[in-house]
């Protein structure tokens, strides 16, 4: 996974580096060094200056992190409990109340909304150093958030969330897709957009630099669509066939390839989910200014990505995350 999200990523860069928007705004992804060593193991880069939301969590606020998870689950479990027999449809719905009331608690009495501000103000002293350091930061976090969404990424917990507290790189820890019956599948929290996350860049940011910067990138990944596609089909084969032949006793190549042959239109559905979202997170195409213009209220270009925002930062749906995503964070 690691060696699939570098190849990614490297193909990303040579992107951003022949789109002019993208070139106007200094937008990279530098891709992760990442050397196989046996079949399950790699050994990639990793500095003192590499820091993940968890071990700034715990800077921060102590080793008491370690049972908000737990403390999470037993709070849902004991307010079911204590609701008894009920419908099932009424079931589901007290099920997310509880999980977002209690959510809201840790948020108000536990946890910090500013965990990585603080960790941040004490490595970058300098407020303009720090400013310019935010402003990489989203940036890279825009890069990062669309390929989580384009591939479906979902398993962005605070241990794989790693970012260079130097550089502002975001690092692309265990970049795993997720896959139901081997086909990609759309999901509720589109990337990781927690709080801490969100006041750490702030408004101006989002609005100025994330949104934008996400757009650019995802447009600079849809023009080179078919240059992309061979990529694609390269990367997401070898992903689908892993995970087909560690369910089957597919050993020999004569069934493997037999297997291919019946992954293939699974493939090809995956390539194309993953080209329609980098089409439909573009800037969107304005085909009548003047008809526009007159709209009592236009939509933005950029307006999938807007929508992908609310629904990153929306309570309700970090509520119903499993607690292993810890999205009060």
């Amino acid at each position: 996974t690691d060696e699939r999200s570098a190849q990614v990523q490297y193909v990303m860069e040579k992107a951003l580096r022949k789109d002019i928007r993208a070139r106007r705004r200094f937008l990279t992804s530098k891709p992760s060094v990442v050397i196989p060593i046996a079949q399950r193991m790699r050994m990639s880069a990793n500095e003192t200056s590499h820091q993940s939301l968890d071990s700034i969590f715990r800077h921060v606020q102590g080793p008491k992190v370690n049972k908000l998870a737990s403390h999470f689950q037993e709070k849902v479990t004991s307010h079911l409990r204590d609701l008894g027999d009920i419908q099932e449809a009424k079931k589901d719905q007290a099920m997310k109340d509880a999980k977002l009331k209690i959510y809201q608690d840790i948020c108000n009495k536990l946890v910090l909304p500013n965990i990585i501000s603080k960790f941040m103000m004490e490595t970058i002293p300098s407020a303009e150093r720090l400013f310019q350091f935010r402003h990489v930061f989203t940036s890279q976090l825009a890069a990062n958030s669309l390929l989580q969404y384009a591939f479906a990424v979902v398993e962005r917990t605070p241990n794989r969330f790693v970012f260079c507290n130097s550089t502002g790189k975001i690092l692309s820890q265990d970049f795993r897709s997720q896959y139901n019956h081997g086909l990609l599948e759309k999901h509720n929290v589109p990337f990781r957009m927690t709080r801490n996350i969100t006041e750490f860049i702030g408004p101006f940011l989002l609005e100025g630099v994330f949104v934008p910067s996400f757009t650019i990138v995802s447009s600079a990944m849809h023009s080179k669509r078919s240059v992309l596609e061979p990529i694609l089909h390269l990367l997401l084969r070898d992903d689908v066939m892993s995970w087909y032949i560690s369910k089957s006793c597919a050993k020999n190549d004569q069934k493997i390839q037999e297997v291919e042959r019946q992954l293939s239109d699974r493939v090809w559905s995956n390539i194309r989910f993953v080209q329609d979202r980098f089409e439909e997170c573009s800037p969107r195409d304005v085909t009548d200014a003047a008809v526009e213009a007159v709209k009592s209220k236009p939509d933005p270009i950029d307006i999938k990505v807007r929508s992908l925002v609310d629904a990153a930062t929306s309570a309700e749906k970090l509520s119903m995350m499993p607690s292993a995503y810890q999205a009060w964070l």
